[in-house]
């Protein structure tokens, strides 16, 4: 089982990619010296946050298997797996304190949070053609359960928790997608007949309108009401978006042949702040930069000096400034603590960085 998700993890990872958006590479062009703290002034915060910062203690979980979020400021949901079964713990990184949340017999490949309404999804994976998506609460007790004649599961919570979009992809890539409601946990089949969504309000979404009968490697940025049934285009030469409260983030290519772009922050359909990147190839795409939000401020990768590396940029539209976190480290999903203090960081989320001082470390022994 464990072999069968890490070829899941891997293979949706590239459909991501070619699916939902891309992104960057090489140099880029870097805000003014006052936008990035000086060596100085680093030295001293740094100096003033360790003394601030609280001890991680590492998990002592030989059967870890992946990072899957924050419970709060303090914990973190986590799979641990063996040959019998699939637990997800709630530990506190800073006491040591582990509780078991829910256990399940099919291999757990995945769990998503949704902490405005409290709840979770976890995707458990029965067999090679059999998907489930579980809904918890946040003491473990079951809402709902649905499974899919599925070889892989994509979905996405609705801002308030309300709505779960689930696409289910068969052995072939062909798919299927699902609306499962929170309010009566109906399930509407096929609202939209795309496979990778962003949720815009509770009742629009948003998605790049790739064009499948000829190769792309941009695409119209659409947005389609759920109610009305209507589309409309937002934006044009679009790589990647993303929403996060107020804000909509999205790369714009702006010239395909020297492989740059824009990095676009909107609020309420208004640009508050941008600037140029380079855009790392990747195939036939553009690469993906991972990134996640809080409290305002959208953390990403840019690339780094190093060919390959990246700089985790922290970028607040508001104040339409950029501020490079650490440079050249790995483009790796990271996972922000709702204080915005943390991130849990790398390919199963079993690092943490203290965003303050920068310092990376192994949750796990």
């Amino acid at each position: 089982m464990m072999r069968a998700r890490l070829f899941t993890a891997v293979i949706f990872t590239v459909m991501l990619a070619a699916g939902c958006s891309q992104q960057p590479h090489q140099s880029r062009d870097v805000p003014d010296e006052k936008e990035v703290k000086t060596e100085k002034t680093n030295e001293k915060d740094m100096s003033s946050d360790k003394e601030a910062e609280k001890e991680i203690v590492p998990l002592s979980d030989e059967e870890f298997f992946s990072a899957e979020g924050w419970l709060d400021e303090n914990s973190i949901y986590y799979i641990s797996e063996n040959a019998s079964q699939s637990t997800i713990y709630q530990y506190n990184l800073f006491t040591g304190e582990k509780t078991p949340f829910f256990e399940s017999k099919a291999s757990i490949v995945q769990v998503k949070i949704n902490r405005e309404a409290g709840l979770l999804a976890v995707h458990a994976s029965p067999s090679s053609y059999e998907a489930s998506i579980t809904i918890l609460d946040q003491t473990g007790n079951i809402r709902t359960e649905r499974s899919f004649p599925s070889s892989e599961l994509n979905f996405s919570w609705s801002p308030s928790g309300e709505k779960l979009f689930i696409t289910a992809f068969d052995e072939n890539w062909s798919f299927e997608t699902f609306l499962l409601s929170m309010s009566d946990y109906s399930l509407e089949k096929n609202p939209v007949e795309l496979p990778f969504i962003q949720w815009l309000t509770d009742d629009e979404i948003t998605y790049l309108k790739w064009n499948e009968a000829e190769p792309q490697l941009t695409a119209p940025l659409a947005a389609y009401s759920l109610q009305t049934k209507e589309e409309r285009i937002l934006d044009e030469h679009i790589i990647s978006h993303a929403h996060f409260g107020e804000y909509t983030f999205s790369i714009k290519v702006e010239n395909e042949e020297k492989s740059t772009g824009t990095y676009l922050f909107f609020k309420n359909g208004e640009l508050l702040y941008s600037f140029d990147v380079p855009l790392t190839p990747l195939y036939s795409e553009w690469l993906i930069p991972e990134y996640d939000t809080a409290e305002g401020v959208f953390y990403t990768f840019i690339p780094g000096d190093t060919e390959g590396k990246f700089d985790l940029t922290a970028v607040d539209p508001e104040k339409a400034s950029m501020e490079v976190i650490i440079r050249n480290v790995d483009n790796s999903p990271i996972s922000l603590s709702p204080d915005g203090e943390y991130a849990l960081y790398g390919s199963y989320r079993e690092k943490i960085i203290h965003l303050k001082d920068a310092e990376i470390k192994s949750i796990v022994k």
